[in-house]
């Protein structure tokens, strides 16, 4: 029987197998969707941190005071979910540099299991550009060795 292994992970709209789709405007909207591959798990907690930046289709970066993010988590047929960041405002989650700053996810521990997905949304009065978007979750990876 193998062992669990943690390591830290950057989770961002760049990682393989992830999906992304621009925001449309006045409803929550899925902009990136990452569902966790087989043979591993997502350890997410209080202390991870939560980075984004969102630019609407002028192209500019959104409203600091019009625009919402939230996390969840969805069960992997998505028919049930748990939130685990927000809704918060923007301004509140696109600090990136000064980590006394940084937003941190709202969940105690949720463990996100394999072929469950994270999915980022956001809700702003403009559409969203999800290819000049950019986010970073640094949270743990969690997987089982092959040995002993």
């Amino acid at each position: 029987m193998g062992k669990i292994v943690e390591t830290p992970f950057h989770l961002t709209n760049s990682e393989a197998g992830i999906t992304e789709a621009d925001g449309t405007a006045s409803t929550w909207s899925d902009i990136w969707k990452y569902q966790v591959p087989p043979g591993m798990g997502i350890k997410l907690t209080s202390s991870d941190q939560i980075s984004v930046y969102l630019e609407d289709s002028a192209p500019a970066e959104v409203g600091s005071s019009t625009c919402r993010v939230r996390v969840q988590v969805r069960n992997a047929a998505e028919t049930d979910n748990d939130g685990v960041y927000g809704p918060s405002l923007y301004l509140l989650s696109k600090e990136f540099q000064e980590r006394p700053k940084v937003a941190r996810l709202s969940v105690g521990e949720r463990i996100v299991s394999a072929r469950e997905f994270i999915v980022l949304q956001a809700y702003d009065d403009g559409t969203i550009d999800a290819s000049d978007s950019y986010f970073d979750i640094l949270t743990t990876r969690i997987f089982q060795t092959l040995g002993e």
